[in-house]
């Protein structure tokens, strides 16, 4: 897998980082394609509690900077989703106007 795939998300370069600051072969192909994996996790739907705590503890860093480091990624990943899928766009729009009706 080239590693030109892994530079092009802001998250993938941060798992890079802090694997090679735990320690791993960053250049190993097994370490590239949890980098990969994970990273298509965290921008597709987020990362659950387990996953991310799993995480910080391999890279020790806190669930905390985990979350702090997809998050934003991801939100545009879904903003540009919605952007280039009109129909996608008025389902949201539906489910947060129910969402504030129910609050």
């Amino acid at each position: 897998m080239p590693y030109d795939e892994l530079n092009s998300s802001h998250f993938a370069r941060w798992l890079i980082q802090q694997s090679h600051l735990a320690g791993y072969d960053t250049r190993a192909p097994g370490t590239q394609m949890s980098i990969l994996l994970l990273t298509a996790m965290a921008l597709s739907d987020g990362l659950d509690t387990a996953t991310t705590n799993r995480i910080a503890d391999a890279l020790s860093v806190s669930p905390a900077e985990v979350t702090a480091a997809y998050i934003p990624e991801m939100r545009r990943s879904v903003l540009a989703e919605l952007l280039h899928h009109p129909d996608l766009l008025a389902i949201d729009a539906h489910l947060d106007g129910l969402a504030r009706r129910h609050r």
